[in-house]
C-alpha cells in the first residue's frame, strides 16, 4: 500500500463527498509528506473537515511511537549498523522544528546509544553553544561517544563555516576528557547530511 493508503486507514473516515482515502491524498499534498503530516500543529489541521482533535492526536501518538522503536533500535545496536537509523531518528527529532536547536546522542564504548538530549536553542556558534555544557552532560551519562546535530530551518543541508568551526574547537575539547566526538548532521524536514560523510570531520586516527 502507498502512503495515501496506509493513512487512510488510520484515517477510517472521511467527510461527506470525499472518503478517507481522498481525504488522506488531500492531506499529503498539503503537508507534502508523512513526517510533515505528523509534525503538524493542531491549528494547520482544523482547515480540513473530518479532522478534528481526536484524530490530530492519533497522528500525535503514532509520531512518539515511531521516535521511541528508533531510539530502542539505537539502544539495542551499534550505530554503525544503523546509520541512515540515526539519521531517520533525527529527521523525526528536530527536522520539522522552525527554529534551531542543537542536539546531542550520548553513547557508551559499544557505540550504542545511552540517550539523546535537546541542549541548546538558537542559531548554532561556538559562542551559543557551550563546550563545556556539552563535556558535563557527557560525563554524567558516563558517554565515550558522541553525535552532535542540528536543524538548518531553511531547508540546507550545507554546514556553515561556523559549524564547522564549532565541530573543530568541540572535538578537540572532548579529546581531553575521552569522548569521541563522531559525528556532526545537518537535519532538514527532507533529510539530513553527514560531516562524516562529507569528510570534513576532524577525526585523528578514529574511524565511524
Amino acid at each position: 500500500m502507498d502512503d495515501a493508503e496506509l493513512l487512510s486507514i488510520l484515517l477510517r473516515t472521511g467527510t461527506r463527498g470525499e472518503n478517507s482515502l481522498d481525504l488522506s491524498k488531500r492531506l499529503l499534498s498539503e503537508f507534502g509528506s508523512i513526517s510533515s503530516l505528523l509534525h503538524a500543529k493542531y491549528e494547520d489541521l482544523q482547515t480540513f473537515k473530518g479532522i478534528g482533535i481526536s484524530k490530530w492526536s492519533q497522528l500525535q501518538v503514532i509520531d512518539e511511537l515511531v521516535q521511541r522503536s528508533y531510539r530502542e533500535k539505537m539502544q539495542e545496536q551499534s550505530i554503525l549498523t544503523s546509520t541512515d537509523l540515526v539519521k531517520s531518528y533525527l529527521i523525526g527529532l528536530i527536522g520539522q522544528k522552525d527554529h534551531e536547536v542543537f542536539v546531542c546522542l550520548y553513547l557508551d564504548i559499544h557505540l550504542r546509544l545511552i540517550d539523546s538530549h535537546e541542549i541548546f536553542r538558537g542559531s548554532i556558534s561556538e559562542t551559543t553553544v557551550h563546550i563545556r555544557e556539552i563535556a558535563k552532560e557527557c560525563l554524567l551519562r558516563n558517554a565515550s561517544n558522541l553525535i552532535i546535530a542540528h536543524n538548518h530551518p531553511s531547508g540546507s543541508l550545507k554546514p556553515s563555516p561556523e559549524d564547522i568551526q564549532l565541530t573543530i574547537v568541540l572535538f578537540e575539547a572532548l579529546q581531553l576528557i575521552e569522548v569521541n566526538l563522531l559525528d556532526h548532521c545537518i537535519v532538514t524536514k527532507r533529510g539530513a547530511s553527514s560531516f562524516l560523510d562529507l569528510k570534513i570531520m576532524p577525526f585523528n586516527d578514529s574511524e565511524y
